[in-house]
């Protein structure tokens, strides 16, 4: 696929000169709870993880399929409303 940065398609923001940290089956609903509430088992690499503090701004962009209290994800996986607020609170009670 590509995403580009901008209207005039400068750079391809998933292409191979770009590091994507997550792809193909690695894009889950487990690894993207435990992205954003640091719960990674410890072999997890540093590339691997949200390495935030209580100053961070975290952006969070997701297409795809969904509805109204849930995202999907690979067409086969679904994170629910509540999970990701759960995920969010974790987040902001750590200082993340």
């Amino acid at each position: 696929g590509t995403v580009f940065n901008n209207h005039n398609h400068n750079l391809n923001l998933y292409g191979e000169e770009v590091e994507v940290d997550y792809r193909g089956d690695e894009v889950s609903v487990e690894n993207f709870l435990r992205l954003l509430t640091g719960r990674h088992p410890p072999q997890t690499p540093r590339n691997k993880r949200l390495m935030t503090d209580s100053e961070s701004n975290v952006f969070i962009f997701i297409t795809g399929h969904s509805g109204a209290e849930f995202i999907k994800f690979q067409d086969f996986e679904e994170i629910t409303s509540h999970d990701l607020a759960d995920a969010f609170q974790q987040m902001y009670s750590q200082g993340r």
